[in-house]
């Protein structure tokens, strides 16, 4: 058996690509997956379930929100949830350029 009958045995299945934007990072698309269907959360919050650092997932739900993709909820804290752009995003609605303009 070779290594690729292997690895196909094992249950390894192959990665699907989504869409990347030169100002994307692979954190960006592990926000929105973790915003997906949940309350508005703070970026203290999110950086704990990812294992970042607060600034820097702080600094990430900005530049997503100043696209469109997040929405940023105000009050004591800044809470951030997925927009609908997000949403298309994750669902591989949305296409380059679109993507691009923001």
């Amino acid at each position: 058996m070779g290594l690729l009958d292997r690895i196909k045995h094992a249950g390894f299945r192959p990665q699907k690509t989504r869409l990347q934007i030169d100002w994307m990072t692979n954190t960006d698309e592990r926000i929105m997956q973790r915003l997906r269907g949940s309350e508005p959360e703070t970026p203290t919050v999110i950086a704990r379930d990812l294992e970042r650092s607060a600034e820097y997932v702080a600094d990430r739900c900005r530049q997503l929100a100043i696209r469109g993709l997040l929405v940023q909820r105000e009050g004591e804290e800044y809470r951030y949830s997925l927009a609908e752009l997000g949403e298309r995003y994750l669902d591989d609605e949305l296409s380059a350029e679109e993507l691009e303009e923001r």
